[in-house]
């Protein structure tokens, strides 16, 4: 009897070296898994966040049906784009106005003409010589500079290039 106790201590001792030297080997491999997903998530979270500051921009240059010809100085013309983007499997294909004006030869600044005050759009009176926003009252001049009324800026500027009579404007 007392030769078992001394063999079930003996092995119990030998047990009790072997199982804390198992239990940090497992602990390790959980840590390192543990380290290993988080350095994956990390680095997919990282990569979503800053990835949008390292795209390129894609430069988008649509024509116009107008021609330069068609432009009279100094006054805002309504043009129609098409724009045509990829809406999951399909193709849309918006249309969008922007209003054309002739600065000089050759010279063609595009207006967004949406107003800045609550995005009504704005339409050229040309006994005025203006363009106002029928919601509120407010008027630009032919450059959609803020002449009066309750809109906080100026309309937007679209960058425009000229190539022959075709006119294309950056979206």
């Amino acid at each position: 009897m007392a030769r078992l106790r001394i063999e079930e201590k003996h092995m119990g001792a030998k047990h009790g070296q072997i199982e804390p030297a198992r239990r940090q080997f497992f602990a390790r491999v959980v840590k390192t898994i543990q380290s290993a997903i988080a350095g994956v998530v990390g680095v997919v979270a990282g990569g979503s966040i800053l990835s949008p500051s390292f795209a390129r921009r894609e430069e988008d240059w649509f024509p116009v049906a107008t021609g330069l010809g068609a432009l009279i100085d100094n006054a805002p013309t309504p043009a129609t784009l098409r724009v045509a983007r990829e809406d999951g499997y399909n193709q849309v294909v918006e249309r969008r106005v922007v209003l054309l004006v002739k600065t000089g030869e050759g010279q063609v600044t595009a207006l967004d003409p949406t107003c800045t005050h609550l995005g009504c759009r704005v339409s050229w009176d040309s006994e005025a010589k203006e363009l106002r926003c029928p919601c509120h009252g407010g008027t630009y001049d032919h450059l959609g500079i803020v002449k009066g009324g309750p809109p906080p800026a100026p309309l937007p500027r679209l960058a425009t290039k000229v190539d022959g009579n075709q006119i294309f404007v950056q979206i």
